[in-house]
């Protein structure tokens, strides 16, 4: 196996988000990941999306497109969104650092991205052409099924 991939999207609706995180628990099981590691994936993912539905959709039509990568060496998964009402021209490195800089263990904001940091073994945040975000995250496999 040199990669599959398999994509879909989902309309920016959170309802949808328990369903995905459903899917990439059985495959990442599948796949040979350790139940802890199956959790992190789960759990960083679900996070991605629901910024994705809540911050980065103009409507539910627009939706939202996860791309799940399988490599022999690592699982990729990409969130990708159309961008919101207030998200256009918002991606720099200066509005990621003041996010950061904001977060406090009392406050609601910027702890997604902390949580991509901490669970993820890579992760990479880009503009896309569509005036949203593409998030990639990267889980390592030790265990190599298929």
């Amino acid at each position: 196996m040199e990669k599959d991939y398999i994509e879909f999207k989902l309309p920016s609706n959170v309802c949808y988000i328990e369903s995905v995180r459903v899917f990439i628990g059985k495959l990442s099981e599948t796949l040979g990941f350790p139940k802890k590691r199956t959790a992190d994936i789960q759990l960083a993912l679900d996070e991605i999306c629901s910024n994705a539905v809540n911050h980065g959709s103009m409507s539910t039509e627009s939706g939202i497109k996860i791309q799940i990568t399988v490599h022999k060496r690592f699982l990729e998964l990409m969130v990708s969104d159309t961008g919101g009402k207030n998200t256009k021209n918002w991606f720099t490195p200066e509005k990621l650092a003041e996010i950061q800089a904001r977060r406090t263990p009392e406050g609601e904001g910027g702890h997604g991205l902390y949580l991509i940091e901490c669970l993820t073994d890579g992760h990479k945040l880009q503009a896309n052409k569509y005036g949203g975000t593409d998030v990639t995250i990267l889980f390592n496999r030790t265990n190599e099924v298929g």
